[in-house]
C-alpha cells in the first residue's frame, strides 16, 4: 500500500486542481500555497529546528501549547509551523510563537523531500491525526524523528479498518513515538502494530489552550451582560436540530422563570440568521442581533451574529449548549466547560473523548429531544445544589487536563534521548 500511494501521490497536484473547481476551501488553499511561495527557514540559532504540522484550525489550537512550551524549553530554537488547510491561514495570524509559518504542499515525494532539504529540521512533531505518508517517509530517509502527539483513533475511525488500515499500520510503525489522548487511543494505536516503548498517553493540549484563553479573555464588548444576567444559558456552534430544541424548551420555561438565552450559530450567513428569527417568531420569541446592539434580557433570544465573540459570550453566561450533536458530532465543550458552564449536547459524543468525560464527571448532560433539554435546563434553574454541582464539575474537568503539552514534549525528550541517534528510532 505505501509503495501504490507513493506511486498515486504524484497525481496530487492535478486532482486539488479540479477539486478546485468544486469546492471554496480547496480554491483557497491553492491560492494560499501560490500566494506564499517557497518557506523561507529561519537563521540557524542555538537550538533545534523544530517542525510542528497542524491540519486546520482546530487542531492549530492545539498546536499553540505545545509551540508555547517549545519556546519555553528552548529558546533558541527555530520553531517551524506548516498548516494544511485555508482555514488556518488567519488564525496562524496570532501565532507568535512560530519564527516560520507556511502552507503545506501537496503530499508527493518531490514536494515533501524539496521541503525537508529545505528547511532541514531535528524533528517533526505531527498534531493530533494529519500524518502525511510521504512527509513522513522522506523524514525517514533523512533520518528525522516524526512523532504524533495530541492523537486520537476512535472506534469507528476509518484509519482503523481496511483499506486505509493497511496503508496507516505500517506508516505508525515507523514513527519515533506517538503521545495519545487517552488510554482508549493507545490501545487502538498498539493494535496498528506499534510499540509499547514508543506510546505514551500524556492528554490533550486544547485543555491547555482553553485554559489559557480563559484567563487571558477579555469581556470589554460584553460588559453589561453581567447586570443583567439571569440563568443565563449560551448556545454556540449550532445547528438547526439544537436550535429547534432550544427555541421550543426556551418558550416554555421562559412563562415560569424567564432565562436568557444568547445563541450562536455555527453558519452566520444570513439565510440562516433569518430563518432562526422566523423559528423563534413561530413561538411567540422576541429576537434581537447582537450586532444591531441587542443586550440580553431576561425572556428575549440574543442572537450573537459576530465572528470571535464565543469566548466572550461563555464567560458572560452561567450554561451553555454546545452544537454538533445530532450530526457529525458534537463541537468542543472545554470553551464553556474552563468558564466554569455546565454543558448540554445533543447524543453524537462517541468521537468526543473529551465530551464524554465531562459528562462522567457530572459537568455536562446530553438529550435527545425538546423535552429533555426542558427538563435538564428546568432542573438547573430550581436546584441550586445540582447547579453548583455542575459548575464546579466542568471548571474540574478543564483543570485536571492541563498539562498535556509539557507531558507530551517530556515524552518526546525521553524518546530522543533513549536511542543513539534519530535514524535508530526510525
Amino acid at each position: 500500500m505505501i509503495v501504490l500511494y507513493r506511486l498515486l501521490s504524484r497525481l496530487w497536484p492535478a486532482l486539488l486542481c479540479l477539486a478546485a473547481l468544486f469546492d471554496a476551501k480547496a480554491r483557497g488553499t491553492r491560492r494560499w500555497r501560490r500566494e506564499a511561495g517557497e518557506p523561507i527557514p529561519p537563521k540557524e540559532g542555538s537550538g533545534p529546528r523544530v517542525w510542528v504540522h497542524a491540519a486546520s484550525a482546530g487542531e492549530l489550537e492545539q498546536a499553540r501549547p505545545l509551540l508555547a512550551e517549545i519556546r519555553r524549553r528552548e529558546p533558541g530554537a527555530a520553531i517551524l509551523l506548516s498548516l494544511a488547510s485555508v482555514s488556518a491561514r488567519g488564525p496562524s495570524a496570532r501565532v507568535e510563537e512560530a519564527d516560520s509559518v507556511f502552507p503545506l504542499p501537496p503530499d508527493t515525494p518531490r514536494a515533501m523531500g524539496r521541503l525537508m532539504d529545505r528547511l532541514r529540521p531535528d524533528r517533526v512533531l505531527v498534531v493530533k491525526w494529519d500524518l502525511w505518508p510521504n512527509l513522513l517517509l522522506e523524514a525517514e530517509r533523512r533520518g528525522i524523528p516524526v512523532f504524533l502527539l495530541g492523537a486520537v483513533l476512535s472506534p469507528g475511525s476509518g484509519r482503523a479498518r481496511p483499506p486505509a488500515r493497511w496503508l496507516y499500520a505500517p506508516l505508525h510503525r515507523r514513527l519515533a513515538g506517538l503521545s495519545a489522548v487517552s488510554d482508549e487511543d493507545a490501545a487502538a494505536f498498539a493494535e496498528l502494530g506499534l510499540s509499547s516503548d514508543r506510546l505514551s498517553v500524556d492528554g490533550d493540549s486544547r485543555y491547555d489552550q482553553v485554559a489559557a484563553r480563559r484567563d487571558e479573555c477579555r469581556d470589554h464588548a460584553l460588559r453589561n451582560f453581567e447586570a443583567t444576567r439571569r440563568g443565563r444559558l449560551v448556545a454556540g456552534s449550532t445547528w438547526p436540530p439544537e436550535e429547534d430544541a432550544l427555541l421550543e424548551a426556551f418558550a416554555r420555561l421562559r412563562r415560569e422563570h424567564s432565562p436568557g438565552l444568547v445563541l450562536v450559530p455555527h453558519e452566520l450567513g444570513e439565510d440562516r440568521l433569518r430563518g432562526i428569527e422566523a423559528a423563534a417568531a413561530r413561538r411567540g420569541l422576541d429576537c434581537g442581533r447582537l450586532s444591531a446592539g441587542a443586550a440580553p434580557e431576561a425572556g428575549r433570544v440574543l442572537l450573537a451574529d459576530v465572528k470571535g465573540q464565543l469566548a466572550e459570550l461563555y464567560r458572560a453566561g452561567d450554561l451553555a449548549l454546545v452544537g454538533g450533536g445530532f450530526g457529525a458530532g458534537v463541537h468542543s465543550v472545554l470553551e464553556p466547560a474552563a468558564h466554569g458552564l455546565p454543558v448540554l449536547m445533543g447524543p453524537r459524543v462517541e468521537r468526543a473523548v473529551e465530551a464524554r468525560r465531562l459528562v462522567e464527571s457530572g459537568g455536562a448532560w446530553i438529550f435527545s429531544n425538546a423535552a429533555e433539554l426542558e427538563a435538564l435546563w428546568r432542573r438547573w434553574l430550581e436546584d441550586a445544589v445540582f447547579r453548583e454541582y455542575a459548575a464546579r464539575a466542568a471548571r474540574e474537568a478543564v483543570e485536571s487536563g492541563r498539562g498535556a503539552a509539557a507531558r507530551a514534549l517530556d515524552f518526546v525528550e525521553k524518546r530522543l534521548l533513549s536511542a543513539d541517534k534519530p535514524s535508530a528510532m526510525l
